[in-house]
């Protein structure tokens, strides 16, 4: 609906099609910069950049590559509305990739393009109304991915963020820790994302990836799919005082997807 609004057209590409962007090719920026110093075929643009979308300006049009699976192509659409929205980004024509359409992308355009797309998708405040009057864990985050029509990803880390800001709450996607070929990052990476809810960074700056990923190899089980484990455990906050956090872990057999939530400060016996 707020495409049509903007009058903003959609369409699908192959990375296959040589031909179909060469009248635009010169002017391809990605993350604000100029992507290439002179006119190109923007065929070699696509492989090189390994780009997934294309926002054009001149012609009021979103691109999408048809390779791209489906389930993520409302999150694309929504970015690159995004682009379209902010007056000061109008004057540019944007290749996104694989980078700057991840949710944890920091270059100002895109973390701007990412806002607006989540704005959109998961409808301002509504999202995180409708979250608090659930338990906060993979049923929820999974009703609510249906009730939305966007993927577990994205509603996992919406749910980390909106849901109760001032709960110190942390999620993960990660490895699985008993299957190396479940989840790794680029290089190897053994943590992809490491999601904090605002309470959680005032209160657990000294908590790292690193540490929420021992937990996460501590409590594991080999499961490949679905529930791996529920656990409770000791964090201290950044006063050096022990929380009680209830975990809980789930495998979508691409990743594994882990919330860690604040339950009480931990009792002094003495």
């Amino acid at each position: 609906m707020v495409r049509r609004q903007l009058d903003v057209d959609l369409k699908y590409y192959s990375s296959n099609d040589v031909g179909l962007f060469d009248e635009v090719a010169h002017r391809l920026k990605m993350a604000g910069k100029q992507l290439f110093d002179k006119p190109t075929a923007l065929f070699d643009a696509i492989r090189k950049a390994g780009l997934s979308a294309l926002w054009v300006p001149s012609s009021r049009r979103i691109m999408i590559d048809q390779e791209v699976p489906h389930p993520k192509h409302r999150w694309i659409e929504g970015h690159e509305i995004g682009h379209s929205l902010i007056p000061w980004h109008r004057e540019f024509l944007f290749g996104d990739d694989g980078v700057t359409l991840d949710p944890a992308c920091h270059a100002t355009v895109e973390a701007e393009a990412n806002f607006a797309s989540a704005r959109l998708l998961f409808l301002q405040e509504r999202f995180g109304a409708e979250a608090r009057d659930c338990d906060l864990g993979f049923d929820t985050i999974k009703m609510m991915a249906k009730r939305y029509g966007n993927t577990l990803t994205s509603t996992f880390w919406r749910i980390i963020e909106d849901r109760e800001p001032d709960r110190p709450v942390f999620g993960m996607m990660t490895a699985h820790p008993r299957h190396p070929s479940i989840g790794r990052g680029d290089n190897g990476a053994t943590v992809r994302y490491f999601i904090r809810s605002k309470a959680f960074r005032d209160q657990f700056a000294k908590f790292s990836a690193e540490d929420g990923y021992a937990v996460i190899e501590k409590y594991a089980t080999a499961r490949k799919r679905g529930p791996i484990f529920e656990e409770t455990d000791i964090i201290a906050n950044d006063r050096d005082e022990p929380c009680e956090f209830y975990f809980e872990s789930f495998c979508n057999s691409y990743s594994l997807l882990t919330v860690g939530s604040f339950v009480s400060p931990r009792a002094i016996i003495v």
